[in-house]
């Protein structure tokens, strides 16, 4: 298998939003319930206002995972509110394809941008029963920081 990342376009939006569907209807790895559609890929992982950047993963001319990194939005009115040199990181991979380094290829690439842009810490906000996010993000070198009822907040610093 050879898996290689790149930016994500516009154009990849309708698979990015069927992968995401497939790991929303399984349940209990993200915070999303509604479905997604192209439109709102792009708005939310691929163009929006506070986007560093967003990768794909691509074996064969198929999307096999996505990572997004978003600027900590500074206008967040709830509890939890990160500083504005942070970013946050959404991680999403096709359920068959666990295990296969997908997940370390992008954040390969993901770790680079985020230096580049200048980001002190990247915090990934994990469900606490998604036990294989949870496992990722640690293999990645994040650490655990802060623990709510139902999420597992951890810290990666890009060097």
């Amino acid at each position: 298998m050879t898996v290689d990342a790149r930016h994500a376009l516009q154009s990849d939006a309708d698979q990015m939003a069927e992968l995401i569907n497939r790991i929303i209807a399984i349940g209990g790895t993200t915070a999303y319930r509604a479905a997604f559609d192209s439109e709102k890929i792009v708005s939310e992982f691929i163009g929006p206002e506070l986007a560093i950047c967003c990768h794909v993963a691509v074996e064969d001319g198929e999307i096999c995972g996505f990572q997004a990194l978003l600027w900590a939005d500074p206008s967040w009115p709830g509890e939890d509110k990160l500083p504005s040199d942070w970013a946050v990181i959404a991680t999403y991979v096709d359920p068959d394809m666990h295990g296969k380094g997908i997940g370390r290829t992008l954040f390969t690439r993901t770790a680079a941008a985020a230096q580049e842009a200048g980001v002190t810490a990247i915090d990934a906000t994990i469900r606490k029963e998604n036990t294989g996010g949870l496992s990722y993000y640690s293999r990645m070198g994040f650490v655990d920081y802060r623990t709510g009822a139902e999420t597992v907040s951890k810290i990666y610093r890009p060097v």
